[in-house]
């Protein structure tokens, strides 16, 4: 008796499932059967067919800063309703919905007019759509996205780019097919950090173009600095601190001018270096640009000063230093020397040589005739002296104008992350 219940149960279960499978069949056949994929699927042909979207961003693919390109993995779920794709559940055992290829049902062409690469309309003929009993259509594209943006670097490498992907029935007028973002924002739940690029804010909203109705996906991302800080910034920084260091050198060693030389040259490669990862756009200029061309400068600027140092270096001991050179040397010395002991400084200051007492006013004033040979006369000074004091000047200016500079290139270039 137990073998027979078994039996019955089993048939029951088989033959429940051949008529589930009737019943999908069925439906199928009713739903496509006369159905015109080239009709918008409503009632009255003189209004439009609402197609509501919703972005879920999967992850950041890439930005290419060069070619201002931003590729993101990412899905839509797009929904309208068929009034053609209506029926009673009960008649087909109580089945309220159903997946079919999108072949065979009107579908939005969708375009992303940002595209960068092909322009073809979003869409996959392996995908399905999802009917329910009232008409409610949901379907899933997605994939790679890429779109084309006009990047703003110049506040490399603490910049932010905001892109924007735009997407228009293309063929449809906005009183045929009207676009509309399901949510103010794009969806995050399946969101994967990217290393390089931080996602900042999205939005999204609707526009009219021409006549033809437009959902925009606004997406904001700044740029992760750590990795430019330590591989570009801190070795240009370090370079312009190294390069008045030259002047320190004994002018005897000849290493002078190779030490400037090289300098000069690794500023080069490193504008190559950054170059490379920079849009050739002159409407945005990266500020850390102007800095190393500005650093450039200076390093030929100190390079030609150096060689012009040693040429008065080597110059011939028979030959005097102009008086006027002496002045000023004399005047750099008692500036450097500001705070010393006066037995130092007297060596290139003699008015300090001889002090001048101070009267006393019990004794009467007498009046000193001073004479053609009795004035003090500057001391003897060489080339080799003026060279070392014009080194430590050089030192000291070059050292302040880069800090000054350093810490102005800082400031501006970190305004992007305010």
């Amino acid at each position: 008796m137990s073998s027979f219940k078994l039996f019955c149960l089993l048939l029951s279960f088989a033959v429940a499932d051949a008529g589930y499978i009737t019943d999908a069949k069925n439906l199928f056949t009713s739903l496509t059967a006369g159905y015109n994929t080239e009709i918008r699927p409503i009632n009255d042909q003189w209004d439009n067919i609402s197609i509501n979207i919703d972005m879920y961003m999967i992850s950041i693919k890439d930005f290419d800063a060069v070619s201002g390109t931003l590729n993101v993995v990412a899905v839509f779920i797009i929904t309208w309703y068929d009034t053609s794709l209506t029926w009673n559940p009960a008649l087909f055992n109580w089945r309220d919905t159903i997946n079919i290829g999108q072949d065979h049902i009107w579908l939005p062409k969708l375009y992303n007019i940002k595209v960068s690469d092909s322009f073809q309309a979003l869409s996959d003929k392996n995908l399905k759509v999802r009917i329910q009993n009232d008409g409610f259509v949901q379907w899933q594209p997605g994939g790679l996205i890429d779109v084309k943006c006009d990047p703003d670097v110049r506040h490399f490498p603490f910049d932010f780019q905001t892109c924007s992907i735009q997407f228009a029935p293309w063929g449809y007028s906005r009183n045929e097919v009207a676009l509309k973002p399901a949510k103010p924002n794009i969806t995050l739940d399946f969101y994967e950090p990217h290393g390089e690029w931080s996602l900042e804010n999205t939005e999204t909203g609707t526009y009219i173009l021409s006549d033809i109705s437009l959902v925009t996906f606004n997406i904001t991302i700044s740029r992760l600095p750590a990795f430019h800080i330590v591989n570009t910034l801190m070795p240009i920084f370090l370079l312009m601190f190294m390069n008045p260091l030259v002047f320190m050198l004994p002018c005897d060693s000849g290493e002078r001018v190779g030490f400037s030389l090289t300098v000069f040259l690794t500023f080069t490669v490193f504008i190559t270096i950054v170059n490379s990862v920079l849009p050739a756009n002159s409407n945005s200029m990266s500020k850390l640009s102007y800095y190393i061309i500005t650093a450039l400068v200076v390093s030929g600027v100190i390079a030609s000063i150096n060689i012009f140092q040693l040429k008065l270096y080597f110059k011939d001991e028979n030959e005097k230093v102009p008086r006027w050179i002496v002045r000023i040397m004399r005047a750099l010395t008692c500036r450097c020397k500001a705070g010393r002991s006066n037995d130092q400084v007297q060596a290139f200051c003699p008015e300090d040589a001889n002090p001048i007492s101070v009267p006393d006013k019990n004794k009467p004033r007498e009046q000193t005739i001073i004479g053609k040979d009795s004035v003090t006369q500057d001391p003897e000074m060489t080339w080799k002296e003026v060279v070392h004091i014009l080194d430590k000047f050089y030192t000291l200016f070059f050292y302040i104008a880069i800090s000054v500079s350093s810490i102005a290139i800082l400031v501006s270039m970190s305004q992007g992350l305010a």
